[in-house]
C-alpha cells in the first residue's frame, strides 16, 4: 500500500521558529495552503506554490511546501520535477533541505519505485541529526518503505528509532499509522487494529482522518471483515479530503470484489484511476479493469499489493 504518512511538516515547523522579514510572510503564506488543502481545494494550494516558485525565491521551507503539496495531490513527477536550488543557507534552511528528500522519497515510492526511495533517505542520517522532526520523518519513512517491501523486521527497527515526541501534534497520528503498515507485514494483526485505533483518535489533520479510514479498512480487510472494510473505505471515498488515496481506494475495489459486487468494484477502480492518476495504486486498478494503457510506467515488483 502507498498512503503517504506525513512529511509536510517542514514548513509549518520551521517558518514558525524563524519569524521576521519574509519568512513572516512565507509562514502566513504556508497556513493559506494548509487551510486550502484542509478543505479539500487541492488545485488551488498547488497554484499557490507553483506562482511563488515561479517568482524566483526559492527558499528551501518554499520548496519543501512545494514539493509536499504536489506530493499530497498526487502529482509526484512534477514534485521530483522541481529544481533543488535554494535561496539561502541559514540553519532553519538546512532541516528543510533533509525534508524535501524526505517528501522525495515519498514521491518515488508512490510511483512504484521503491528502491530509489529507500535509497534516497540512505544519505540523509546525518543531516538529519540534528533535528528532532527530520530524525523522525527519516525513521518514519524508512519504516514505511521496509514494510511494504518484504522487510519488517527492519521496518520494525525503524520504526523504533521514531521519536513521536519529534513531531508537531498535529503529525503524530502518521507515527501509528507507520506502525500500523508495520504489524501488518509481521502478522501482528491484534496489535495493528490496536495501533489503528490509536491513530484515528490522534488525527487532526482533514488528511489524517481520512487517512484513518482507509488503514482502519486495510485492518479488516486482513481479518476478512469484508462489510466493515467495505463501510470504512466508503467513508474514506466521500470524506472531503480527496488528495492521494489511490492505495486505499484500490483496497475498496478488492474488498468489493471479495463480496461479488462487480460493478461497485469498477467504479472503486476507477476513482483510483481519476483522484491518484499516477501512482503504482492507479496503475494496479488500470489491471484490475483490464486497460491496455495504464497510468505509470514506473513500478517494481514487490511483495504486497
Amino acid at each position: 500500500m502507498t498512503m503517504a504518512p506525513l512529511f509536510g511538516i517542514a514548513v509549518f515547523f520551521v517558518v514558525w521558529i524563524a519569524l521576521r522579514s519574509e519568512r513572516a510572510t512565507l509562514f502566513r503564506f504556508a497556513h493559506r495552503v494548509f487551510d486550502l488543502r484542509d478543505r479539500g481545494r487541492m488545485e488551488a494550494a498547488v497554484g499557490l506554490v507553483q506562482r511563488a516558485l515561479d517568482q524566483g525565491r526559492k527558499f528551501p521551507s518554499l520548496v519543501n511546501l512545494a514539493v509536499e503539496t504536489l506530493v499530497a495531490s498526487g502529482k509526484y513527477s512534477e514534485a521530483l520535477a522541481i529544481p533543488l536550488q535554494f535561496l539561502s543557507e541559514g540553519a532553519t534552511d538546512a532541516v528543510n533541505k533533509v525534508l524535501v528528500q524526505i517528501n522525495l522519497s515519498e514521491a518515488e515510492y508512490n510511483l512504484g519505485r521503491w528502491q530509489q526511495s529507500l535509497s534516497r533517505l540512505s544519505t540523509l542520517d546525518e543531516s538529519a541529526a540534528p533535528f528532532d522532526i527530520a530524525r523522525a520523518g527519516l525513521a518514519l519513512q524508512r519504516a514505511w518503505i521496509l514494510a511494504h517491501t518484504n522487510r519488517p523486521e527492519e521496518a520494525l527497527s525503524a520504526w523504533e528509532q521514531a521519536d513521536i515526541d519529534g513531531l508537531p501534534y498535529r503529525y503524530r497520528a502518521e507515527h501509528y499509522f507507520t506502525h500500523v503498515a508495520v504489524l501488518l507485514a509481521l502478522d501482528r494483526i491484534e496489535e495493528a487494529e490496536e495501533a489503528a485505533a490509536a491513530g484515528a483518535d490522534a488525527a487532526v489533520r482533514a488528511s489524517s482522518e481520512r487517512n484513518a479510514l482507509f488503514i482502519l479498512a486495510r485492518v479488516a480487510a486482513r481479518q476478512r471483515d469484508w462489510a466493515r472494510a467495505d463501510s470504512l473505505c466508503q467513508a474514506a471515498a466521500e470524506h472531503r479530503y480527496r488528495g492521494q488515496g489511490g492505495d486505499g481506494l484500490l483496497l475498496w475495489g478488492d474488498v468489493l470484489t471479495e463480496l461479488g459486487r462487480v460493478g461497485p468494484a469498477r467504479h472503486a477502480y476507477e476513482l483510483a484511476i481519476s483522484r491518484d492518476g499516477q501512482s503504482e495504486s492507479a496503475t494496479k486498478a488500470a489491471i484490475r479493469l483490464g486497460l491496455s494503457i495504464v497510468p505509470s510506467r514506473n513500478s517494481e515488483k514487490r511483495g504486497h499489493s
